[in-house]
């Protein structure tokens, strides 16, 4: 089952479709999000489309006999007797010389065997390969570091890609679609779970309820999830240890480099601050600046999130209890270990799923995004007699609007003291002489009858508006 993805596909079939030069699209992502199977689908109906794979952990020779396998097997030609990935890429040049020829190496850091000598072979022959101007070459690969640092900030194919594109999970909306006969509760709190990921979604019984598959999965000895996180991190990094370090701190909570250095016993120097680069760009962490208490500007100091909902997730629920979940076959340890804790869990969550949210968010208010100069989330820290205040989002518009957004996972509607909360935000909020305030709650289950009388809100939105 193919699931959304149709703006990735749309700009894959543009480049398709330009037969003025050759095409070399790079497509890159965290394991598990759908890159392979995004461009066989932008490939259905193409023909003399040769498909390569990296072998994991294999050395170059491996790879190249490999590479050779895939080559004879599809194009009926005999095994060439190539010594290294220049004699492969002349062969392949004498097969795409005329004609339309689409070429995908997928995994292409596995490919290269964790050496860079491969991507200065490859450009000197995609150099000869672009004559042929119907040539297309997909480059797809899940580990972050190799992908950017050899592809992306090549020099070696500098100017010569034609499309750079970083995949993502899917949308909340589309991810209830993996459980489309359930209710919108059970498809949201998978969300929370397992986040966007097609192949974890995928493991999902929709015949079932959310609880029980999260046993199944999470909380049995033969559950599909047990052992994701060190298969996902063995495959994407190195230092496996240390990146693990740098995660389980930051699913307590988002910390700024100097405390994570600290609490995690890590040099905040470069190797740090890479690490953290190399997480934000395989999509589990994300990094932002919060508003100074003038509006005006951002702090200077960078705050670090986990946002990887199956990461929190683990690390809440599953990795303190690996033990008992590993000798567990049959009874239904996610009820009796997350009995206590899962409200307060979604309640954290449900900020992420907002956030992921907020393309629909934005259409559903009328906003358009040449509007917004700067958002995000907006801190005060406690001084003195002085409180602190927490915004979730705040938007600032080009119109001279703040956009509050404030964020609600409550199983039954908010009543009015929502309105009292916000009032008193506002009241501490440095909002400019010439500015309005727009308030806008988002409530999973809705609002009482007073709230919306009171008219307090000029947007009320639920989860019905997100899962979309």
């Amino acid at each position: 089952m193919f699931i959304g993805r149709s703006y990735e596909i749309g700009l894959i079939e543009q480049c398709l479709h330009d037969r003025s030069k050759a095409q070399l699209l790079i497509l890159y992502g965290r394991r598990r999000i759908g890159k392979s199977t995004l461009i066989g689908e932008s490939l259905k109906g193409q023909k003399n489309v040769l498909f390569f794979e990296g072998v994991e952990g294999a050395p170059t020779r491996n790879q190249i006999d490999q590479f050779l396998d895939d080559l004879a097997r599809q194009t009926g030609r005999v095994k060439l007797a190539a010594r290294n990935w220049r004699e492969v890429f002349q062969g392949i040049g004498e097969i795409i010389q005329k004609g339309r020829w689409i070429l995908v190496f997928d995994e292409f850091p596995w490919m290269a065997a964790g050496r860079s000598q491969i991507v200065s072979d490859l450009k000197l022959y995609w150099d000869r390969w672009a004559r042929n101007k119907d040539s297309v070459l997909f480059l797809c690969g899940s580990v972050a570091s190799f992908m950017t640092r050899h592809l992306i900030h090549s020099k070696a194919l500098h100017n010569r890609k034609t499309l750079e594109m970083c995949l993502g999970p899917l949308t909340p909306g589309e991810s209830g679609r993996f459980m489309a006969q359930r209710g919108l509760w059970e498809k949201a709190q998978l969300y929370m779970c397992l986040g966007g990921v097609p192949k974890y979604l995928e493991q999902i019984d929709p015949k079932i309820s959310l609880e029980k598959n999260l046993n199944r999965h999470c909380f049995c000895s033969s559950g599909f999830f047990i052992h994701e996180f060190e298969t996902l991190f063995k495959e994407q990094f190195r230092a496996v240890k240390t990146y693990e370090t740098i995660v389980r701190h930051l699913a307590v909570s988002p910390l700024g480099l100097s405390d994570l250095a600290r609490r995690s016993n890590l040099f905040k120097g470069g190797g740090l601050h890479q690490h953290l680069e190399n997480l934000i760009r395989a999509g589990f962490v994300r990094s932002y600046s919060p508003f100074a208490p003038t509006g005006k500007q951002r702090l200077r100091t960078r705050i670090y999130k986990l946002v990887d909902p199956f990461l929190l997730f683990y690390f809440r629920h599953m990795r303190p209890n690996l033990k008992t979940i590993e000798g567990n076959k049959s009874e239904n340890l996610f009820r009796a270990i997350t009995r206590d804790s899962m409200d307060q869990y979604y309640g954290f969550a449900f900020e992420r799923l907002c956030e992921d949210s907020f393309e629909t968010i934005r259409k559903r208010l009328g906003l358009e995004l040449a509007d917004i100069m700067t958002m995000g989330p907006y801190f005060q820290r406690p001084v003195g007699k002085r409180k602190g205040l927490q915004i979730d989002n705040l938007i600032m518009r080009r119109d001279k609007v703040w956009t509050i957004m404030e964020y609600k996972y409550h199983t039954t509607p908010v009543g009015m003291s929502v309105v009292e909360e916000v009032s008193r935000k506002i009241e501490r909020l440095p909002v400019p002489v010439n500015t309005s305030v727009e308030k806008v709650l988002i409530a999973a289950a809705g609002v009482t009858k007073e709230v919306k009388q009171s008219n307090f809100f000029n947007a009320l939105l639920t989860l019905d508006d997100l899962m979309v």
